[in-house]
């Protein structure tokens, strides 16, 4: 096989096939790259806040790809739509969340997180006024503690049906964990930490099918060129036997 493969003949195929090699290999690392690219790119979309009208969806629960979204919020706060969630520790330290209705430009009344508050801070509890810009993370119903009482000013947990309840109005499901305020309102309950959705963007499956065909393509170039030169020399061998 050898002195067959240093034959000019063999070495011209040899060369050809290298160049196929080197060639298709390139295609699959680019095909790879791309894939890559496409994936960063999706995972910044997905990470920019949208408006929360866009994401709050209509049913009963937040849609799958809203949970931890990042999003926008633009209204007022009203003034007479306010509870204390009781019993919320921070960094250990026992206290309370505070959970406001913003009411957007639309009339839609949204749950926000303001954040949390210690027993004897009174004055985080004043609710800015005016029109306010929010940044925060949208988190689903909490569901525990759903037979728990309900009053005008506390919850046990923040879900539709109790703070519908408590403020005898229509509200949608899931709530803003704020994170932060424009303008910037002191004092201010403390911010609460928010679940960020970890879950990956869809794999682009084509590029990355494409990727491994090219590379496929390359080895499959190797192992016919490994072939035909042994049958060849084989042939060689029965022939001089001959």
């Amino acid at each position: 096989m050898l002195r067959l493969a240093v034959t000019p003949r063999w070495l011209a195929l040899a060369v050809l096939v290298v160049a196929v090699m080197v060639a298709t290999s390139l295609l699959g690392s680019w095909q790879w790259t791309r894939t890559q690219n496409i994936l960063a790119a999706e995972r910044a979309a997905a990470s920019l806040p949208i408006p929360v009208e866009e994401a709050l969806g209509s049913g009963d629960r937040l849609p799958p790809d809203s949970v931890g979204r990042p999003v926008t919020a633009v209204g007022e706060y009203d003034s007479e739509r306010q509870v204390i969630v009781a019993n919320r520790s921070l960094d250990d330290v026992p206290g309370s969340w505070v959970v406001t209705g913003l009411r957007l430009t639309d009339g839609t009344l949204v749950p926000i997180l303001r954040g949390w508050i210690a027993p004897s801070d009174s004055a985080s509890l004043e609710i800015p006024r005016g029109i306010v810009s929010v940044e925060g993370v949208l988190q689903p119903d909490e569901i525990f503690y759903a037979d728990a009482p309900v009053t005008d000013e506390t919850i046990a947990a923040i879900s539709r049906e109790s703070l519908e309840q408590a403020w005898n109005e229509s509200v949608p499901t899931g709530y803003v964990v704020l994170t932060s305020q424009t303008p910037v309102i002191e004092p201010a309950p403390a911010p609460v930490p928010a679940s960020l959705n970890t879950g990956d963007v869809p794999f682009p499956l084509q590029n990355f099918f494409y990727a491994f065909q090219w590379w496929i393509f390359a080895a499959f170039g190797l192992f016919l060129y490994v072939r035909w030169l042994r049958i060849e020399a084989r042939r060689s061998m029965e022939g001089s036997v001959d």
